[in-house]
């Protein structure tokens, strides 16, 4: 069987079965065009002949739910970044910048590992102090830390060219300010 055909095949059903999930049609079809577009990308690594359609329901409803955290996140996060702009609306080019910016970094965080990102933000987000952050989670605050300085270093590798616009939001997030100096953030 070709990517093609299973397309062709699957392509209707699982955009139904995505707009259960998502309520919207148009979003729906990009989640099942991308999963198909990622099958196809890697089609050395898959045999379309061993793709199942269990295996795509799961990948669509995984996606799906990917897709809702992150639309919930932006939305949780919108006030904040837009209180942290500043005077960056006045500028076209800048507030571009900072659109771009928003959106990497809200990509990067959904990248991190869940229990990463819970860390994260409820270190960054909540600014709830580590040793209470451990013992809620049942971590060593050691694990705390580790947690929080990798999504940092992956937040700083990921968001490197975003530098100038990380500075403005530094202030909500204070990944530069307070582990800068600790883990070597400052560039």
């Amino acid at each position: 069987m070709t990517i093609e055909t299973l397309f062709r095949e699957n392509f209707r059903p699982l955009t139904v079965y995505a707009m259960q999930f998502l309520k919207d049609k148009a979003v729906a079809e990009d989640i099942v065009q991308e999963l198909f577009v990622n099958i196809f990308e890697k089609k050395e690594t898959f045999q379309t002949k061993t793709i199942t359609r269990s295996y795509l329901y799961k990948a669509v409803h995984n996606r799906c739910i990917n897709h809702k955290e992150y639309q919930q996140l932006r939305k949780e996060m919108n006030p904040i970044i837009q209180e942290s702009m500043g005077n960056v609306t006045e500028d076209p080019y800048q507030l571009s910048v900072f659109i771009e910016f928003q959106d990497k970094f809200l990509h990067v965080l959904e990248e991190l590992s869940p229990k990463c990102r819970q860390v994260f933000e409820m270190s960054k987000r909540e600014g709830i102090e580590n040793q209470k952050i451990a013992d809620s989670l049942k971590l060593s605050k050691r694990t705390v830390e580790k947690h929080i300085y990798l999504a940092i270093k992956r937040l700083r590798k990921k968001l490197y060219r975003y530098l100038n616009v990380l500075i403005i939001v530094a202030c909500f997030y204070e990944i530069l300010f307070t582990y800068g100096v600790r883990f070597d953030c400052y560039i």
